[in-house]
């Protein structure tokens, strides 16, 4: 028997992948309704009025690319580095 499956037949990994989601979309809609008031943001070259929740995603997203960026240029950097 793989070692990932219980005795019942179910897969733990899927499981417990299952529960992970099912909380994360429940933090997702408790942190829109807690944040949903309208506020004035101000971005490089201009001003918008939104909600609070639209704002921090646009955050969390723009990190994120930066964040996989910055990874790629370090991989890059690494490879040259081990070629010379």
């Amino acid at each position: 028997m793989p070692l990932d499956e219980s005795s019942d037949g179910l897969d733990r990994r899927l499981v417990t992948r299952v529960v992970v989601g099912v909380v994360v979309v429940i933090l997702a809609i408790l942190f829109v309704v807690q944040n949903s008031d309208r506020v004035q943001t101000t971005f490089v070259f201009f001003d918008v009025t939104t909600r609070l929740w639209v704002g921090l995603v646009v955050a969390l997203i723009l990190g994120a690319l930066l964040g996989q960026v910055v990874e790629a240029l370090w991989q890059r950097r690494k490879k040259r580095k081990a070629a010379s």
